[in-house]
């Protein structure tokens, strides 16, 4: 399992995207911090060895909506890089 930081590079909808993703180590678990929509989304494995999106403050509260696909798209793309 990858532990260090790393960069996801991909295209999603028609649009580039680079995210550097930021990994913690928690006594239990692994998390990955990433900065979407000018909002933290932590990423953190649950029970059934699947990835899930846990936004930082609430979504409807903030001025730029999340792509809740998008947000499918980066675990999958972490579950990816984790899995090498």
């Amino acid at each position: 399992m990858h532990t260090a930081n790393f960069t996801l590079k991909f295209e999603y909808k028609g649009q580039p995207h680079i995210l550097e993703v930021r990994t913690s180590e928690l006594p239990f678990k692994t998390v990955y911090k990433v900065d979407i929509a000018e909002q933290e989304i932590t990423f953190e494995p649950d029970e059934e060895g699947f990835v899930r999106a846990v936004s930082s403050k609430p979504l409807h509260d903030t001025a730029k909506q999340i792509d809740v696909n998008l947000l499918h798209h980066v675990a999958e793309l972490i579950i990816a890089h984790i899995a090498k």
